[in-house]
């Protein structure tokens, strides 16, 4: 990592200055609009950005908050104790903490040799490369809960120090946003999506992982965690046996939860991930529609039009005309 980038990240806030000048606690209002103390990705992103990062505040404790995004922080130097459910975490230099947008938590005073780095990641940067991990089992399933509205507070405890591949990407990672976050979106897509991969690969450096999570939420996650998995092919009766109960109670038991069958809960996916790839990607809607599952090219259209409002091809047309 080149000594500039690292000087200009670490350097004082005007935040920090303000708290060493005898500000008491840092300033709600810059990171949240609600009383909850939500701490909001708008103000945190800016503009139209989908990641970035910043330097944890130093030298005060922070309160309990919570996030509307996935945060992950990586520990550059020294070590950062965060508190989750009265529980402390002591991350050091070379550790990372994925926390998810349904966990609150709280971090301890860091002094100025304690360099944390948090990655704010929104909703719609994971959604992008979530495909592309939907065959890693440790980060997927977390992805899947985080994505979740009615999810539960989930993190992850990664002790990478000793692990070279994993810290060369958080340097890369780290040099392509401080370059004024100006870094190509598909670099910066294959990077995180690496980094996801290279966690799973060396699963040993997973130190702890806690869901705070009711019995009905684990059954909800498991459901959505297979149909985003297998959407393509997804049927009942594989969940069914995936899962060890019978077709029936599983039908039953996913429309009390859901509010819906199972069947509309896939329809929605398959119709997620392609109206993903109308915007993101060149497939021809052909291809789309086989891609996510289905055969039936009359059926696809009819129920895109019906969620969306326009026919595919007018849908990828409308979303080229708003990005330029």
């Amino acid at each position: 990592m080149e000594k500039e980038i690292i000087d200009r990240l670490t350097r004082l806030t005007n935040e920090e200055k303000n708290i060493l000048q005898g500000q008491k606690n840092i300033r709600k209002d810059d990171y949240t609009l609600s009383d909850k103390f939500i701490v909001n990705s708008k103000k945190m992103l800016g503009g139209h950005k989908q990641i970035d990062l910043r330097l944890h505040t130093r030298f005060t404790d922070f309160p309990e908050h919570g996030h509307d995004y996935m945060e992950f922080m990586y520990v550059y130097a020294g070590s950062i104790t965060h508190v989750v459910d009265g529980k402390k975490i002591v991350l050091q230099s070379g550790d990372i903490l994925f926390l998810n947008r349904h966990i609150r938590h709280a971090v301890l005073r860091a002094e100025r040799t304690d360099i944390g780095i948090n990655f704010i990641l929104a909703d719609g940067f994971l959604q992008y490369i979530f495909h592309n991990v939907r065959d890693n089992p440790i980060i997927s399933t977390f992805l899947t809960r985080n994505f979740d509205e009615a999810g539960e507070g989930e993190y992850l405890h990664f002790r990478t120090k000793d692990t070279f591949p994993i810290r060369n990407l958080m340097d890369n990672l780290i040099y392509a946003l401080a370059q004024n976050g100006a870094a190509d979106h598909g670099i910066l897509t294959q990077i995180v999506s690496l980094l996801f991969s290279y966690l799973s690969y060396y699963r040993e450096t997973l130190a702890n992982n806690i869901t705070l999570s009711s019995p009905e939420m684990q059954f909800k996650q498991r459901v959505t965690s297979y149909i985003s998995r297998q959407y393509p092919r997804a049927r009942l009766s594989d969940l069914a046996d995936e899962l060890g109960y019978s077709p029936v109670y599983l039908s039953r038991r996913i429309t009390e939860l859901y509010g819906k069958p199972f069947r509309a809960l896939l329809i929605e996916e398959r119709l997620r991930v392609a109206e993903r790839l109308l915007t993101d990607t060149k497939l021809s809607v052909d291809e789309i529609i086989r891609t996510v599952g289905y055969e039936n090219q009359t059926h696809f259209h009819r129920m895109f039009r019906q969620k969306y409002g326009v026919s595919p091809f007018r849908y990828r047309k409308q979303q080229a005309e708003r990005s330029k």
